[in-house]
């Protein structure tokens, strides 16, 4: 925008530069565009001069052969007509274009936008042509709203044939069909919802003058790509096993793989993460029954995407991760061995509870699959819609506890195992890492698809977009419940909009957050997250708001 401001000024100096060439050129003074203008644009009368045109064999009049008859009649000139068409004219262009902005952020281009602009000029052409018609069946037409010697006259023609044949009506209707093949893409919009001004136009401003014509070809040509059935299998083949991997998987990139990225690393990637500790059946039955709507919504895109054919341009890959702190206890029959504690019990137990209240049935999912780790032990579900909900078991003897150090592990453990030590390029990282997003969550939150869905839009519409928060509501009822509703109302209702109007969000929470994984993946981003407290003021500002 910054720019453009001085190509609009330059603009109008060439613009201004032209007409007074024009005036040169014809003969004129340049200087009486100025000196003229209080009295053109004040009262004054224009003398109107009967003539009398002999037609020739032509269609078109031989001005030749025009002759005056000396009779003239002088009439009061409108001369606030141009201001008044003028004023219409921005008016008019201004609400054209910021409606069909709005057009192409909500999705609704094709009737909405291509339409109207495609009409237009037809529809305005044939406008005049009936306008004209019934001024000159009835001279009163009109009369006293448009200026009689400013209404339009057609051609002396009466029949279609006439003028398309003979007043070369025929080169504009190749010049409407030559610019509606031009901006046919505007047809077939890819676009993200509510996508930037940036993304949807190649100039931020617009012409006035033509606006029909400018916000056609303004439109850019969507580069987003469309989910194929491809994409989905090549998904598939580079998951793999990823627990049990050999020593031949991590090869050297510099070798013979590819170096070119492909469109199967453009798929969004959610990996949603929770943290728990000592979460009531409750607490834990509301999280899993949203991992499982998450479930049954991505498994419903995948196979509509899959064996239906269906362009899904919302598709996602979804994965659920569950940090438990201080899973482990002394075991029942030796001091010596360790066993998980009743609350990993406790969410094993609930799990098929959710599954069924979801799928609205008895549901019971196979065992889980037990792996052995540094640093406590994994559990790997496979759920309904054939996603994973995988549960990291913390023992607090082998790797620090809190909610803190569970994200920064599974932020190491998603950003630098999952991905970083994948036999791939460093392109092939850089697009996965632009597309792929870590779903902060608390082990108590109840959301739906649809939510997560917003913040990847807001994601999509700014690159530039580090996190995104939802807005929290809290349920229940009490004193307790009451006094949240405040802490909200205040903290996340009005201090984080007007954040977010003023300049960023500053306190991201971490129940419900989106944080993309190249901006995390920055230098010195979860580095700093690790910082071990020495200080009073690193206890306040990192364990003491561990969640943010």
């Amino acid at each position: 925008y910054f720019t453009y401001r001085f190509m609009s000024l330059w603009k109008i100096v060439v613009f201004l530069m032209v007409i007074l060439f024009s005036i040169w050129t014809d003969g004129d003074d340049p200087a009486m565009f100025f000196q003229l203008f209080n009295a053109g644009f004040g009262p004054h009368n224009i003398v109107v001069e009967e003539i009398q045109i002999h037609l020739g064999g032509t269609v078109i009049p031989n001005l030749a052969n025009v002759t005056l008859t000396g009779d003239s009649v002088e009439v009061a000139a409108a001369y606030k007509s141009a201001f008044y068409v003028t004023l219409i004219q921005i008016f008019a262009a201004y609400i054209c274009y910021i409606f069909g902005k709005f057009a192409c952020k909500i999705l609704i281009q094709g009737f909405s936008y291509a339409f109207p602009i495609n009409l237009v000029i037809p529809l305005v052409v044939n406008l005049l042509i009936a306008a004209c018609g019934i001024r000159n069946g009835d001279t009163c037409f009109f009369h006293g709203s448009v200026p009689d010697y400013l209404y339009f006259e057609s051609p002396p023609v009466f029949t279609l044939s006439d003028f398309i044949s003979r007043q070369m009506a025929w080169v504009w209707l190749l010049w409407l069909l030559s610019q509606t093949w031009i901006t046919i893409h505007i047809w077939t919009p890819k676009a993200e919802r509510l996508a930037s001004t940036e993304k949807l136009f190649v100039l931020p401003m617009y012409n006035g003058l033509l606006i029909d014509q400018s916000m056609a070809m303004n439109r850019k040509r969507d580069d987003q790509k469309d989910v194929k059935t491809e994409d989905l299998a090549e998904i598939e083949k580079e998951k793999g096993d990823e627990y049990y991997e050999t020593i031949s998987v991590h090869t050297d990139n510099t070798g013979s793989s590819p170096k070119t990225v492909k469109s199967s690393d453009q798929i969004t990637r959610i990996y949603a993460c929770a943290t728990m500790w000592h979460e009531t059946k409750d607490e834990m039955m509301s999280f899993l029954t949203s991992v499982i709507r998450s479930d049954d919504d991505q498994s419903a895109r995948r196979v509509a995407q899959k064996y239906l054919g269906i362009v899904d341009p919302d598709y996602y890959e979804f994965e659920a991760n569950i940090f438990m702190d201080d899973s482990f206890e002394i075991s029942d029959h030796s001091w010596e061995d360790m066993q998980v504690n009743r609350f990993v019990k406790c969410l094993i137990d609930t799990i098929d509870d959710a599954v069924s209240e979801v799928h609205l049935t008895n549901v019971r999912l196979r065992p889980p699959k037990k792996y052995p780790t540094p640093y406590g032990g994994r559990l790997v579900w496979t759920l309904p819609g054939k996603n994973k909900l995988i549960c990291h078991l913390k023992d607090k003897f082998k790797i620090r506890h809190r909610k803190r150090w569970s994200q920064v592990m599974y932020m190491y453990y998603l950003l630098g195992h999952r991905l970083m030590d994948l036999p791939i390029t460093v392109d092939r990282k850089e697009v996965i890492a632009e597309n792929t997003y870590l779903l902060a969550l608390d082990g108590d939150i109840d959301f739906k698809p649809n939510a997560v869905t917003l913040l990847v839009d807001l994601m999509k519409k700014d690159k530039n977009l580090g996190a995104a928060c939802g807005r929290i509501h809290p349920v229940g009822s009490g004193f307790m419940a009451w006094y949240q509703m405040f802490e909200y109302a205040i903290g996340h209702w009005l201090q984080k909009a007007t954040e977010h109007m003023i300049g960023c969000v500053l306190c991201s929470p971490g129940c419900f957050s989106l944080f993309r994984v190249k901006a995390l993946m920055d230098d010195n981003v979860m580095k700093k997250y690790t910082l071990t407290s020495h200080e009073a003021r690193h206890y306040v500002r990192y364990d003491q708001r561990e969640d943010r």
